[in-house]
Parts: structure tokens; C-alpha cells; sequence
């Protein structure tokens, strides 16, 4: 059997040896062999606690589908219709060509990945073929036509002329002309595996200590417990603050009245779309030139917000969230820059449901971060202020790490 974690919605969490799976029910049986059944319209993740925690991707080839799925692969081939591969997980897969958005076909050197990533969120009509730079100093992308991707060669038609560019000189192929009904596939799960696949899928259930699972590219899965790390359950249950779109961005000035930064961007200081851009507020990533995850006492997150004072910014929630979920702090890329001996910066967060206050704190640079549960119940309108806490703007890149709205489901 296999010692299992359940986290709810709500929270609580659930340890036990995992007896079943099905689409009503996760069942645990703790040690006094009690079984303990979770449903699964509550669930927010069950993760395999004897699977272990680290990730041992082995290889450099992936492919990216347009639901976000990721499977590492040993080979990858494609034709017009089709991208073929093989996972060491999961065998022989064949994928319909417009379910993927990417085919990596080489490893990325250690300083390339945010640009590849960069590439693959890019929105393109024509496919992208990644090559390396000539000075070997990034990477760079030549736009046209893929037909195939063999062993040999990748063919790329670029202004009517069909090139046969030799694979090794292929760092990958981020696909064109999207088909946005693949894009909007529903995808209630996430699992991921002990190689760092991730997989969207909409249906699971567990027979003979084997997950079976239906992917988000319409292929039925059969995947050992064993070989299973999480399932995330939280699609449709969880909002991520950086995926949404504020109904308003007010800022108010780059440094207290008085300080020297207060006047030298008048004419964009509301709304930091010209000189002042880069202390916008921030999605995902840190807003600097090399746009690193946002990180909190070495912890990176995929998700959040980095906020600068001084800056108000506000959600339609329309009564449909139940609660408001962070991590705050101030970003580890700016939060250890300060003169020795000297006290910590301050920032302050001020959280108003329908213009009430809920929460306000004073964080300091280097402190531990916040928890932040905030029951937002019939709520309509979220304002999230970030302000100076001490008088000065020194520091204060305020970060809402996996800031996530829970879905009210008594609503529904």
C-alpha cells in the first residue's frame, strides 16, 4: 500500500494509506485501519507521500501540450497530424499535432530556459523553429512552416523555400495556429509523475493499485501508483490572482512625499506604463531584466503577484470566492540588499473586502513570510493597497505568492 496525503479546500489535511480512488471519493485508512472517505468535490490535492518529493527527470527532450501538459521523452518524431514520442513512464504516446504547443529536442543549457519558456507562451500564426544564436550567447527563432520532425532533420518551409535543417541544430519547435477549442479542453486534474511529467486529465479512477485516467488530448491512460508523485484536483476550484484581470490598477507614486524618486516620473507615476514600467505590478515572475520566479526564503513560486508601493489594485469577485489564500513577503531578490547593521525596510499590505479593512500588516524585508487566509464570503469587490511602511521605498517589492481565490462551491 502507499502512505497518502489529502488536502481539502478548506485546508485540513488527511494521512493515511490510500485504499481507493473514484469520482465521488478518495478513501484513506489510518492506523487504527478506520477507513476515512475525503470527497472528491473537496479535494484540492492527494499527494503520494511514499513516492517521494524530488523529481527525476533523465530526460532532455519534452513535449508541451496546449492544456500545459509536460512529458519528458526519450524520442520525439512528428508529421503533419501527429507528434509521436516515448516516455519512460507512460511508453509509446501518439498526440494529435494540434493538442501540442512544443517539442523541446535538446537540452537547454542552464541560461536558456526563461527564454524558452518566454518562446513558448509567445503567441504566434506561423510555427517558430528555436536555434541557437551565432555567438552562443541565447537563443533565437527563424518563423515558417514545420512539415515533419524526423531523426535526421527538421524540413522548414521559410518564404516558399522548404529547408531540411539538420536536428541537432534544433533546439525545439513551438507550433503556430493554435487551435483554441484544444486550448480550452477541460482539464479537471493535474497529476504529476516521478519524472516530471505533468498531465491534465478529466476523469481518474484506481483499480488494482493503478491509476486510470483519461488525458486532456482525449488518450486513456493507465499509469501505476508507484510512478505517481500529486494529483491536483483544484482546476475549476481555484482562481490564481496573476490569471485574472484587475478591474482597476491605481498607483500613486514610486516613493513617499518628499523622497527623491516622487517627481521623476510625473507624466506615467498613475498608471507606470512609460518610464516607471518596471514597477507595475508584476505577474508570475520578478520584475527585473531577467524576470526570475518569485522567490520567498528560497522557496520559488510558479504563481503570485510582486506589488511596489505605492499601489492599489482591485478584483470583480461578484460574490463567487470563498476565501483569499497567500504567501507575502518581500521578494528574496531585493529583500537581503540592505546596508549592514541597518534595521529591516518595511512594507505595508492592506487587504478591504467592499472597501472594508480585513487585514493590515507591516512586513519587514527580511522576516519570515505571512500566511495570508482571508474568508471572503459574499464579497464583490477585493482591493489589495501596498504602501511604505517606514518612509521610504527602499526594498519594498511585496510579493502574494500563489495568491489564489477559492471558489464559493455552495454558490453553485
Amino acid at each position: 500500500m502507499f502512505d497518502a496525503e489529502v488536502t481539502t479546500l478548506d485546508g485540513h489535511r488527511y494521512s493515511g494509506q490510500l485504499d481507493a480512488v473514484n469520482q465521488q471519493q478518495i478513501v484513506l485508512s489510518g492506523e487504527d485501519k478506520k477507513p476515512v472517505a475525503i470527497p472528491l468535490a473537496d479535494t484540492m490535492e492527494l499527494r503520494l507521500t511514499s513516492n517521494g518529493s524530488d523529481t527525476k527527470t533523465s530526460d532532455a527532450l519534452r513535449v508541451v501540450l496546449v492544456d500545459k501538459s509536460t512529458v519528458p521523452a526519450g524520442t520525439i518524431s512528428a508529421d503533419a497530424t501527429t507528434i509521436r514520442l516515448t516516455s519512460e513512464l507512460l511508453g509509446k504516446l501518439e498526440i494529435p499535432r494540434a493538442n501540442v504547443r512544443a517539442v523541446l529536442l535538446q537540452a537547454l543549457k542552464p541560461d536558456w530556459t526563461l527564454q524558452w519558456d518566454a518562446f513558448v507562451e509567445r503567441t504566434s500564426e506561423k510555427d517558430m523553429l528555436i536555434v541557437e544564436k551565432r555567438d552562443g550567447l541565447g537563443l533565437d527563432f527563424l518563423s515558417g512552416v514545420v512539415s515533419t520532425v524526423t531523426e535526421e532533420a527538421v524540413p522548414f518551409l521559410l518564404d516558399g523555400n522548404e529547408i531540411p535543417v539538420p536536428r541537432q541544430r534544433v533546439v525545439g519547435v513551438v507550433f503556430g495556429n493554435i487551435d483554441e477549442s484544444a486550448a480550452r479542453l477541460s482539464s479537471g486534474l493535474s497529476m504529476k509523475l516521478i519524472d516530471g511529467t505533468v498531465l491534465r486529465g478529466r476523469q481518474l479512477t484506481m483499480d488494482n493499485l493503478t491509476f486510470r485516467v483519461e488525458a486532456g488530448w482525449g488518450g486513456s491512460l493507465q499509469i501505476p501508483v508507484s510512478n505517481v508523485q500529486s494529483i491536483d484536483f483544484s482546476s475549476g476550484r481555484l482562481h490564481y490572482l496573476s490569471d485574472l484581470e484587475p478591474i482597476n490598477e491605481q498607483y500613486l507614486g514610486l516613493d513617499p512625499a518628499g523622497k527623491e524618486w516622487g517627481q521623476l516620473f510625473d507624466e506615467d507615476r498613475t498608471t507606470r506604463t512609460g518610464l516607471s514600467s518596471q514597477w507595475r505590478m508584476s505577474r508570475d515572475r520578478f520584475p527585473n531584466s531577467g524576470r526570475p520566479p518569485l522567490t520567498l526564503r528560497g522557496q520559488r513560486y510558479q504563481k503570485g503577484l510582486c506589488i511596489f508601493p505605492s499601489a492599489k489594485i482591485e478584483y470583480a469577485l461578484d460574490g463567487n470566492y470563498s476565501s483569499l489564500k497567500a504567501i507575502v513577503g518581500v521578494d528574496d531578490d531585493v529583500a537581503f540588499n540592505q546596508q549592514k547593521g541597518a534595521p529591516d525596510t518595511v512594507v505595508e499590505l492592506k487587504v478591504l473586502a467592499d472597501g472594508e479593512q480585513v487585514f493590515r500588516r507591516l512586513i519587514a524585508a527580511r522576516e519570515e513570510p505571512v500566511l495570508l487566509d482571508l474568508n471572503l464570503s459574499n464579497v464583490n469587490t477585493l482591493s489589495i493597497v501596498v504602501d511604505f511602511g517606514d518612509g521610504s521605498s527602499m526594498c519594498d517589492y511585496l510579493d502574494l505568492a500563489d495568491a489564489r481565490l477559492v471558489v464559493d462551491t455552495s454558490q453553485k
